[in-house]
């Protein structure tokens, strides 16, 4: 009986230990939950801001590959650009203001090696008399960097440089070439950098072949290459130049062809030894070429990791622990004091006993308590889980979202390289035409007739391009910020009379009826007349085209919320699915009909920028209605 008493004390005194050591487990594995949580949130948002810095880069190369084109849409309007209408032209694109980070916009052409002294000398004779092709030494053509705009100092120093005679910048150039598109080459050192602050560097290509030659084959397009219009990068300023990248709490690398060791290192922003908390590399295509951007957290984004609430839970759950030891021991203390003042009574034990039992019964239920907070936890920890899957459909939804806006700027680039160019070659060969029959035109009167028909179409298609290359002018503005108004009372009715007048015209001959329906009352209203008509000539522009047969209504009334303006038409109608986005820029209802796709969107852009709601209805096969809510009445 001494033994099992015995037993039974060192069993009880081991008790306050016991509880001691579970609590303080449990208090810390909620810690470490919470603590979880808090780093798997801050590693989300991270791994974001990741991919808004990759589609940023993306967007900006894809703009400096528009400059090229641009460039080579020069050179392909006129048999020779000479230097004045080069310089003119880059001028024109306000490089500093709407693509920042571009060095320059140059072109470098291939001199073959028997004429090679003749171009040098007509070189000379614009006034560079130390012109030269570099390096010096034989080989079977050259090429020779012979218009660099801005001519600035830096630039200067590239001029006459023979880019073909060094092989990172040949590989680069032959790419392009034989593929017909802008490619960028390996890191290089630029002629621009001077001996302080070199940074790394790289250069876009885009081919130039001759006029009026196929180039479909690769046997073509090296037999008719004439230069290439390209443009240098200084990598820091290029990084220099994207909005919103440059933040301390993100330390962002970018290594040449994707290989991550210092000899392809082209940038770092955040020069720093010290382990990240949060990583991730990203593979980037620009223009042929593979980059590997390194992303890594810095300290002043990691200090967002708040673990202040883990560590209260821990604080408070050992002060807890250690007072219910204190009590539990305190109770067992009294205990082993009685049991000894009773010695062998057994009333005592018995007593003993009972409050052992009770003890347990309490912690029983301290430990079922527990794990209910356990379960709490547990459900807490899978809403969590459930929250990271909608996450998940999120991104996947919106990179499907990138991806179609990728395809539609593609289109985009496709769509308006065929409108630019259908209308250009039109009045390119009616204008042949006529120059050929000059001199049989003053004679003959059968010929006069047709040549006053070529000069008519080579003005249909000369507005044409003149409204494709506004709509880009407009765009381009509108992405920049950079659309004026100048907001004033105006009588709206005067508006609508001008854009009735400026396409009533335009169906003559048709079987479809034109209405204007005007208020009685003048309708006064603080809005940009001229973007207002802009608008409303945009959207009959699309009701005219769109429209075979019924009437085409222009009509303006007020309520008592507003003034409203509609404009209805009983054409095809456009698809529901497509009314969601029509309204988006690039996006067409059908890639067959002619335009750029901007129409839509910069009258939404210019809506928004005046306070007027814009909207629509649609039934397919039956007609379109846009409205315009005009709430700002004078």
């Amino acid at each position: 009986m001494t033994k099992l008493i015995k037993r039974d004390s060192k069993i009880i005194r081991a008790v306050p230990f016991m509880v001691l050591v579970i609590f303080i487990f449990t208090s810390y594995q909620f810690y470490i939950d919470i603590k979880n949580n808090a780093n798997s949130k801050l590693q989300t948002e991270f791994l974001l801001k990741s991919q808004e810095f990759k589609t940023l880069i993306k967007h900006r190369m894809l703009a400096y590959e528009h400059v090229l084109h641009g460039a080579k849409g020069l050179f392909a309007s006129s048999n020779f650009i000479d230097r004045d209408e080069f310089k003119i032209y880059v001028n024109a694109l306000d490089l500093n203001i709407m693509f920042p980070g571009i060095q320059g916009v140059g072109f470098s052409k291939i001199v073959p090696a028997d004429t090679k002294d003749d171009f040098i000398g007509k070189v000379r004779s614009e006034g560079f008399s130390s012109f030269d092709i570099t390096p010096k030494y034989k080989r079977d053509f050259y090429t020779t960097i012979l218009y660099l705009e801005p001519f600035d100092d830096r630039n200067k120093r590239a001029f006459g440089y023979d880019m073909y005679s060094n092989p990172t910048r040949q590989k680069a150039m032959a790419a392009s070439r034989d593929m017909s598109m802008a490619v960028i080459s390996g890191k290089v050192t630029l002629l621009q950098e001077y001996k302080k602050d070199v940074q790394a560097g790289f250069l876009m290509y885009l081919p130039v072949f001759k006029n009026k030659t196929k180039n479909i084959t690769l046997e073509q397009r090296r037999k008719n290459i004439l230069g290439w219009v390209y443009a240098p990068f200084r990598m820091s300023d290029l990084m220099h130049s994207l909005k919103g990248y440059e933040d301390s709490e993100f330390d962002i690398e970018i290594y040449d062809e994707n290989i991550i060791k210092e000899k392809y290192l082209m940038y770092d922003s955040y020069a720093s030894n010290k382990a990240s908390l949060f990583y991730t590399q990203i593979e980037l295509d620009v223009a042929g070429r593979e980059w590997g951007v390194l992303i890594k957290s810095t300290p002043e984004f990691e200090k967002n990791l708040d673990i202040s609430k883990a560590e209260l839970v821990l604080i408070f759950g050992i002060i807890f622990s250690v007072f219910l030891f204190y009590i539990i021991q305190q109770l067992i203390t009294g205990k082993e004091y009685a049991e000894n003042l009773a010695n062998k009574m057994n009333e005592k034990l018995i007593i003993s006993k009972n409050i052992l039992k009770n003890l347990n019964t309490t912690l029983e239920k301290r430990v079922e308590d527990k794990t209910r907070e356990l379960q709490k936890s547990n459900y807490a920890l899978e809403e969590y889980v459930s929250n990271l899957e909608v996450l998940n459909l999120k991104l996947t939804k919106a990179k499907e979202e990138a991806m179609q806006a990728a395809q539609a700027r593609s289109n985009f680039i496709s769509g308006i390289s065929h409108e630019l160019r259908t209308p250009l070659n039109a009045i390119i060969n009616f204008t042949d035409q006529v120059i050929e029959d000059f001199d049989e035109m003053l004679v003959d009167e059968e010929l006069q007739v047709d040549t006053q028909k070529f000069l008519q179409r080579v003005i249909v298609n000369s507005r044409h391009l003149l409204q494709l290359i506004n709509d880009l002018l407009e765009f381009t503005k509108a992405e920049a910020g950079k659309m004026d108004y100048k907001i004033e009372e105006y009588n709206l009715n005067e508006i609508m009379k001008m854009a009735y007048n400026n396409t009533a015209s335009l169906l003559n001959g048709t079987e479809v009826k034109f209405n204007l329906m005007l208020s009685e009352k003048p309708l006064i209203a603080h809005v940009d007349s001229r973007r207002l008509l802009q608008i409303l000539l945009n959207l009959l522009s699309n009701a005219i085209k769109f429209t075979q047969k019924g009437f085409i209504e222009l009509r303006i009334f007020e309520k008592e919320s507003g003034i409203f303006i509609e404009v209805e038409d009983t054409g095809k109608g456009i698809p529901l699915d497509k009314q969601k986005i029509i309204f988006e820029p690039f996006m067409q209802v059908n890639s067959t009909d002619n335009g750029t796709g901007l129409g839509l969107g910069l009258a939404k852009r210019m809506c928004k920028d005046m306070d007027i709601d814009i909207s629509l209805t649609s039934v397919e096969g039956k007609g379109t209605t846009f409205i315009l809510f005009i709430k700002d009445k004078a």
